[in-house]
């Protein structure tokens, strides 16, 4: 069984779940590679996440999983909080480099990557959708 979610939502920081009947390292490298060319062709990531039938509390996760608002709830505060920390110039949300919010620096350095994280863990501690940031120097890719 497959369970794919809307663009916007994710449990347990994967965006589909696969439902095998042999959780076994084959099938979990099988499943990755398969992964990692649908990712390579499209402008969109799979995050997968595998379990047996076995594990329903997993199941019932995905099939009744968070809605768009809580993402979007939990971006706007990220970005709102974000852009108060000194040095930062922009936040936008993005799918690439497996994230999905981008944050722009004038300079990239330790105490300021830090406190990025700070928000982001403190944000994701209240919302059912999860910031995952990539910071880049302005001026560089």
């Amino acid at each position: 069984m497959i369970i794919g979610l809307d663009e916007n939502e994710k449990v347990y920081d994967s965006n589909v779940l696969v439902v095998v009947k042999n959780k076994t390292d084959d099938v979990i490298m099988s499943i990755a590679d398969v992964a990692l060319d649908v990712n390579s062709k499209y402008n969109c990531s799979i995050n997968f996440y595998v379990c047996t039938d076995k594990d329903a509390e997993i199941i019932e996760a995905f099939s009744h999983s968070v809605k768009y608002d809580d993402c979007e709830k939990s971006f706007n505060e990220f970005k709102n909080r974000v852009l108060k920390i000194s040095g930062v110039i922009d936040v936008q949300r993005t799918e690439g480099y497996d994230s999905n919010v981008l944050v722009v620096v004038k300079n990239k350095t330790d105490d300021v990557i830090m406190s990025i994280a700070d928000v982001a863990l403190d944000v994701n501690s209240k919302y059912n959708c999860s910031i995952n940031f990539y910071v880049i120097q302005n001026g560089q890719s």
